[in-house]
């Protein structure tokens, strides 16, 4: 299930800088709220997410919290918006038992979602950190040309027997598919196309007749800024029950221009 990533962005051939941001390298991996196996787990990320790394510890990375981390505040110790509190903690659920994700002082402020009895959800505030086995990670490297590579050097993980989609970043649709078992599955290819959105919260890959391709797995806020781009991927081949395509779980991505005209 390891796999290596490594995504550049080229606007010459020699190195530009490198950042602290660093890119999943396999599916569904643990994100805890401490650096321990032992850490209260509090999502999964995909294959291809990228985060902002701050910090490492003992073989972890603490990433900048994504937007879809439960945070929640005593209604208690705010006032429109307004943390009222000398310090007060932001727990990982709406009770005292869960744990803190971070702390916030006197007078700042938090973006409400919603309200649970006493508690109020709120955006994951800017200090928060959660963390992440440095062993599915790889660095964001920059380099100085215009083309888009990410690449994984081994064989990415095979998609179960049953697939989610998942739509917008936090929600996954209720949509379940079984792998067709009359077909060959995880045969490796490589395609050129146009990335386009598509049915089902995924995207597809046409060609220049607007003809369809393929499906391309991945999550929106990634896929988002490749859509009307030609790419040549490689990887995976996955045939699903009742969908006329067949699916892409990509091991590389490369733009071959910047826009489509």
């Amino acid at each position: 299930m390891k796999k290596i990533i490594l995504l550049t962005l080229f606007l010459s051939f020699e190195v530009y800088s490198i950042t602290n941001n660093v890119v999943v390298t396999g599916d569904r991996v643990s994100i805890r709220l401490s650096p321990s196996l032992d850490g209260e787990l509090l999502d999964r990320a995909m294959l291809g997410d990228h985060f902002s790394s701050l910090t490492k510890s003992n073989g972890w990375q603490g990433i900048i919290a994504p937007s879809y981390i439960p945070a929640w505040v005593h209604s208690n110790y705010v006032s429109n918006n307004i943390i009222l509190a000398k310090k007060l903690n932001v727990r990982v659920g709406p009770n005292r038992n869960y744990g803190v994700l971070t702390v916030l002082s006197k007078g700042e402020e938090i973006i409400e979602i919603e309200k649970f009895n006493d508690w109020i959800k709120i955006s994951p505030p800017s200090n928060s950190v959660v963390w992440i086995s440095n062993d599915y990670l790889s660095n964001i490297v920059y380099h100085t040309d215009h083309d888009l590579e990410i690449n994984h050097d081994s064989v990415s993980e095979e998609l179960s027997e049953k697939v989610n989609f998942k739509g917008e970043d936090s929600e996954i649709i209720n949509l379940s598919f079984n792998l067709n078992a009359d077909m060959e599955q995880g045969l490796f290819i490589e395609l050129e196309g146009i990335l386009s959105p598509s049915k089902y919260g995924i995207y597809k890959l046409i060609n220049e007749n607007n003809e369809d391709i393929c499906f391309v797995r991945g999550r929106k806020y990634q896929l988002e800024s490749l859509v009307n781009k030609r790419l040549l991927l490689s990887g995976k081949k996955y045939f699903i029950d009742d969908l006329e395509l067949p699916i892409l779980q990509p091991n590389n991505i490369k733009v071959l221009n910047l826009n489509v005209n």
